[in-house]
Parts: structure tokens; C-alpha cells; sequence
């Protein structure tokens, strides 16, 4: 049996059409097939072809491919348009890109061109993503134990746990939850929890549901209780007590399910097709103790090898999936905690808001080359001083956000910083305040600090409250210290960027926003 965390993904199909395909063959013409590859361990897999069409330069494809969009993971995909005859297969052309942009493309509609192994083209692909068959039900639940087997000896009682398991077409185990364990109790109530039907058995009805009940141990040697199975038709009809049957069949007791409530959610994708975009904005910290930017010591310091330092990896990392659901790909940035000494701003006090082209009337780069090509210019123009303030970069997002609540726009604000917050209350207070707004805020924390402010923003844990003590209404603060991925961009934005998806979900619910109609647009006519 093998146990591990069932990822988050979305079922995607992708519609493909071609036209003014270079023809291969002399009496006659083309006869294509389109072949898809995901780059996988750093490998090209084939996911899929579509059908052939005989005699044909502008072929629309009616067999799709499908295959799953993870959005916090980059999933280079090729695509390769080959000529098939009775004894010879040409390549016409091919392209690459990235599932992320054929997902954040307008309309989810992508027109790319086609180039063959010696340069020439290959005509155009048009690929239009839609969403593939899933699940958007949740489970909301509560269970108790009654008279469950102790399995602790005369002196003590069990201290119960429940694990929820399902299963793969091998009828192999994965652990898709695990509630906590109460301490020295036969007949514990667990706590209340929702969790994706496709998470839990793919949303599949009538799949099984296997629950295990274990009695934690301090020195994790952990004791079987006993198990059981049931499927969601199960409760749907009504069913809520199941018995848990040892290892050799024996009756454990008894899981009773207190409550229960199966709904829909849109998902992201739902958003995404509806029209709704991610507005990146970037803010960098200029304080001393990032150190001398030509200090090779320094966290600033631009290697002439090129190899990125840590704010360049971090600001690659994050703005190449973010960008992808971008339609210009214009991002605000800023800089604060220092100096500004550029030709149109230029500043002897500390700034902590400062735009990091140097322009007072726009802070807008132009897509991730010209992110980076700001940075490196503001190393030269600003005097590094502090302390560390958010106050001032997040009020700024605040008033982003404020103005997309009607635009179908929703704002991630990535901080790149070496310290701590030396504002933290006022920060505080503006997170809570931004809690019911379309804003998500990255945090990654570069050098050797702590970080034990960052963290507590991240209130994975519980609700962050502010000096009046009001709660945040959902989490949209996402901490990350750079070091714990030891400079591997991909590991980092995908732990970075994970919770972003269902933040802008819970946003929406929050505020009673459902997505707007996808928009549909006929690629073979294009």
C-alpha cells in the first residue's frame, strides 16, 4: 500500500485547428496529424494525438487532447505537425510554449507559429484550451467515533485518529486526508472539515471511499483500529453509520457521520474562462542589509556570469506563471527602504514606495525582461538604507485592488525582502483590511533571516486579527522563505504560487461573485 497527498489539478481539453500547413507531399496534399508533448522530468511525453486528415493545409481536428493544468507549476508543452503517408512520416513544424499560456491566453485561444527542423515555416497551430470533465463538489463533514476497540491495554485509551483513502484504477491507496488525533477518548467527535470530491474519489459517485482508524502513538508507532468503505451514493441516500472491521474482520466500532452537506464551487478555470485576469505587481526591498550591491556578498550583487541572485530568481519564478493570465504582461513595480537617485526622481529621505523604472508617472514594465532590466538599472540609482516597512507597498495594492473590484481583475502582489517587518502592526491591520478585496499577497524572503513575522501573516493557521481584533475574512497571505528551496525556481513557484488559485475562489465566494459565462470562440473558423 502506498500513502501520499493527492495533488490539485484541472482537467483541461485542447481544441486544435491548422492553417496554410507547408505541404510535404508533391502529387497531393499534406495529410496531418497533430502529436502534444509535456516536458516531464526533462523529457517529452506524448499525451496525445488527434486524428489524420487526408488532403488538407488547413485541417480543424475534431479528436481533443487532453491532460491537467497544474497553475502553479511551469508545464512546458510541444506540439509537433507531422505528415503521415503510407510508408514515411514528415515533420511539417513545430512549437513550443506552455500549457500556463494556452490556460491564460485571451478567449483561452492561442495562434502560434509552426517551424520545421531546418528554420522554415511550417504554417500556423491554433489551439483553444477549454475546460475537461471534473468535479467541482465539495464535502462538508463531521464524524464521530461510538465504542471504537482500544487498543491501548487495561491502563489507557486510544487516541483516535481517521484517515480517508482513496483509490486508482491499480487499486492502489492514496491518502487524500487525515483528521487529528483525540487524546484517551472510544467515542471521539472529530473536527468539521470540507474537502474536494475530486480529491477524495476523483468526484466519482459511485467510487469507493476507504476510511482507516489508527490510535496515535507518541514514538509514531501507530495501532490499526479498523477500517472501512462507503461511496458517496452511500450517503447521498441517506447512509451514516458505518462499522470499522479489524484486520481479521473483527467489529472496532462504529464512525457515525453527524453532519453532511455536498455542494458546487466554481473552480479557478471556471474564473479564467469567464474572463477573469491576474494583475502582477512587484515590490523589491532596498534596505542595508541586503548589503553593497557590488559586494559579491551582497544579496543585490549582479553576478557578470549572469546567474541570477536570489531577488532575480525569485522575480523569474513567480512572474513567468503569473504573467501567463496577464493580457498585456505591463506589471507595477517598486522599490522601498531606500534612496532614489534616478535622473527624474531623486530623494534624500528614505522612500518605501518608490517605482523601480524611476518613473513618478509610470511604474509599469513591460513583461518579465523588462522587470528585470528595472532591477538591475535601480541598483545603480538607489542608495540602500531602511528600516523595513510594508505599510506604504501594501496600501498601494490596496488602491489596485480597489479599482479592479468591478474590472474582473485580481491583484497578486509579490514583496521580495531580506528582513523583518519593522511596521508590523499597521501591516497587520492592512492585511485584515485587504482580506475582502481581489488581492493576494506573495511574500519570499531572501538571506538567512528568521522570518518569524512573515510567518505569522501567513496565517495558514488561524485567522490573522488586527489591533481592534476584527479577523481577516480568508487567508491571502502566502510566505515562502527563499533558502528552504536551495535555488530551484520550479520548487519555489510552485510552493509560492499553490494557494493562489483558491484564494481567488474564496475571494469570490466571499463576496458573492460566480464567474462570468465562458467565452467561446469557434477556433476552426479562425
Amino acid at each position: 500500500m502506498e500513502n501520499q497527498l493527492f495533488s490539485e489539478f484541472q482537467p483541461v481539453e485542447l481544441h486544435i485547428s491548422c492553417r496554410n500547413l507547408r505541404n510535404m507531399d508533391i502529387l497531393s496534399k499534406s495529410d496531418p496529424v497533430v502529436i502534444a508533448y509535456l516536458l516531464k522530468d526533462g523529457k517529452w511525453v506524448n499525451i496525445g494525438q488527434t486524428e489524420q486528415i487526408r488532403n488538407n493545409l488547413n485541417p480543424n481536428f475534431t479528436k481533443t487532447i487532453t491532460t491537467e493544468l497544474i497553475f502553479e507549476v511551469k508545464q512546458p508543452i510541444k506540439f509537433d505537425v507531422i505528415d503521415v503517408d503510407d510508408n514515411s512520416e514528415d515533420l511539417i513544424g513545430s512549437v513550443e510554449t506552455e500549457l500556463g499560456k494556452l490556460a491564460g491566453a485571451k478567449k483561452q485561444t492561442s495562434i502560434l507559429d509552426l517551424t520545421s527542423k531546418d528554420g522554415k515555416k511550417g504554417g500556423k497551430i491554433i489551439i483553444r484550451l477549454d475546460k475537461g470533465a471534473e468535479s467541482n463538489e465539495y464535502i462538508f463533514w463531521q464524524w464521530q467515533g461510538v465504542k471504537l476497540k482500544n487498543v491501548d491495554g487495561f491502563f489507557d485509551k486510544s487516541d483516535p485518529y481517521l484517515k480517508f483513502m482513496r483509490t486508482n484504477e491499480h487499486g492502489d491507496l492514496f491518502l487524500a486526508h487525515q483528521t487529528k488525533h483525540i487524546m484517551d477518548n472510544l467515542n471521539p467527535i472529530w473536527e468539521a472539515f470540507e474537502i474536494p470530491a475530486k480529491k477524495l474519489c476523483y468526484g466519482k459517485h459511485d467510487s469507493p471511499i476507504i476510511v482507516e482508524c489508527w490510535d496515535w502513538e507518541k514514538k509514531n508507532a501507530h495501532k490499526f483500529i479498523g477500517k472501512t468503505s462507503f461511496t458517496l451514493n452511500d450517503l447521498i441516500g441517506g447512509k451514516r453509520e458505518f462499522t470499522l472491521l479489524t484486520a481479521k474482520g473483527k467489529p472496532a466500532g462504529t464512525i457515525k457521520l453527524i453532519s453532511f452537506d455536498l455542494m458546487v464551487k466554481p473552480s479557478f478555470m471556471d474564473f479564467i474562462r469567464g474572463g477573469e485576469q491576474l494583475s502582477f505587481i512587484l515590490a523589491v526591498d532596498f534596505t542595508g542589509s541586503n548589503g553593497i550591491p557590488t559586494s559579491s556578498s551582497s544579496l543585490h550583487y549582479i553576478d557578470p556570469s549572469g546567474q541570477f541572485n536570489q531577488y532575480q530568481s525569485a522575480i523569474v519564478s513567480v512572474g513567468e506563471i503569473i504573467l501567463n493570465y496577464d493580457f498585456d504582461r505591463m506589471v507595477p513595480a517598486f522599490g522601498f527602504g531606500g534612496k532614489p537617485r534616478f535622473p527624474t526622481l531623486t530623494s534624500n529621505q528614505v522612500m518605501h514606495c518608490f517605482p523601480l523604472n524611476g518613473n513618478p508617472q509610470n511604474a509599469e514594465c513591460a513583461d518579465l525582461p523588462g522587470l528585470l532590466q528595472a532591477y538591475n538599472n535601480a541598483l545603480m540609482h538607489v542608495e540602500l538604507s531602511g528600516p523595513t516597512y510594508f505599510e506604504h507597498i501594501i496600501a498601494g495594492a490596496i488602491e489596485v485592488a480597489k479599482q479592479n473590484i468591478e474590472r474582473n481583475v485580481y491583484s497578486c502582489l509579490l514583496i521580495i525582502t531580506d528582513g523583518e517587518i519593522h511596521d508590523m502592526d499597521k501591516t497587520v491591520d492592512l492585511v485584515v483590511s485587504a482580506s475582502n478585496l481581489p488581492l493576494s499577497i506573495i511574500i519570499i524572503g531572501v538571506g538567512n533571516e528568521d522570518f518569524e513575522n512573515m510567518r505569522r501573516l501567513d496565517s495558514d493557521n488561524g485567522a490573522l486579527v488586527n489591533s481592534k481584533g476584527q479577523k481577516a475574512t480568508r487567508d491571502l497571505v502566502q510566505f515562502v522563505k527563499y533558502n528552504d528551496y536551495g535555488g530551484n525556481k520550479a520548487q519555489l513557484a510552485k510552493e509560492v504560487l499553490a494557494e493562489l488559485p483558491k484564494q481567488l475562489c474564496e475571494y469570490k465566494r466571499i463576496v458573492g461573485k460566480k464567474p462570468n459565462p465562458p467565452i467561446f470562440v469557434d477556433h476552426t473558423a479562425l
